[in-house]
């Protein structure tokens, strides 16, 4: 009798547990749900990715969407070159302000605001990098005999995808600013070596074209932005080129700004 008892007691306590199991499981389900958002997604997950350009536009809709490339989308804010988003589908849309037809890509900003960016501007996934080599060749492969002879301009921030790396190479994507054009497709491996994936370097190198695309009539902003990369970014490679930005002509100063990084891994 006591055996059986026991054996009673043991299974209730079996059922109690696994009750509570998922009463909590259904709970912190629900909790989520309702704390959390539906991010726009690639492929059925939470995709991130990075803003490419200075000023990247970010639109929203202009009235009903219909599904169709007709749909209408408006201009309501920028992104900053580097900053990180949540992207999702691409879609096209036609721009009000000059009915033109854009292939656009969903973006969630850090604000938690939903909208469209030009697919060209956000990329998805990767990780961001800045190029430190003067002459940085674009190859078609992952193979120096496939070299194109189009050089990747000293300075650009861009995306890369370490887990394309092959035989020393890395595939990219970004906007060369001094040449005014995208990263193309068919020419969008580069040397990681090229390449610094230090934080300071990538910081220092925003900042700084962010300032050289400011108005002539916002030097106070420049400056700001200039003395904010020799503040807080004094380690990075581009230290001397800032100074010489931020105080033309200035000679021996870049040193007490601090020390030049060398360009590696962080």
């Amino acid at each position: 009798m006591k055996k059986k008892i026991l054996l009673l007691t043991l299974l209730f306590g079996v059922l109690l547990f696994y009750s509570c199991n998922k009463k909590n499981e259904g709970a912190g389900s629900q909790d989520g749900e309702s704390l959390g958002f539906e991010y726009a997604t690639v492929s059925g997950i939470v995709n991130p990715g990075f803003a490419l350009v200075v000023n990247t536009g970010f639109y929203t809709l202009a009235g009903a969407d219909d599904g169709e490339e007709s749909t209408k989308m408006k201009w309501a804010a920028s992104l900053s070159l580097g900053q990180d988003v949540m992207t999702g589908n691409t879609r096209r849309l036609t721009l009000d302000s000059n009915n033109r037809v854009y292939n656009v890509i969903e973006v969630r900003n850090d604000n938690g605001t939903e909208g469209y960016a030009l697919a060209s501007q956000v990329v998805p996934g990767g990780r961001l990098a800045v190029v430190v080599d003067e002459r940085a060749n674009l190859f078609r492969t992952p193979r120096t005999v496939d070299v194109s002879g189009t050089i990747l301009s000293h300075k650009t921030v861009v995306v890369f995808y370490p887990e394309t790396e092959n035989n020393g190479f890395v595939e990219v994507r970004g906007y060369d600013r001094p040449r005014d054009r995208f990263i193309d497709s068919s020419l969008c491996h580069v040397r990681l070596s090229s390449l610094s994936r230090r934080i300071s370097d990538i910081q220092s190198a925003i900042l700084m074209q962010t300032a050289m695309t400011l108005p002539a009539d916002q030097t106070v902003r420049r400056a700001a932005l200039l003395q904010s990369a020799l503040d807080d970014y004094a380690d990075s490679v581009f230290i001397e080129e800032i100074y010489e930005l931020a105080y033309p002509g200035s000679t021996g100063a870049a040193g007490a700004a601090g020390a030049t990084g060398a360009a590696e891994d962080f």
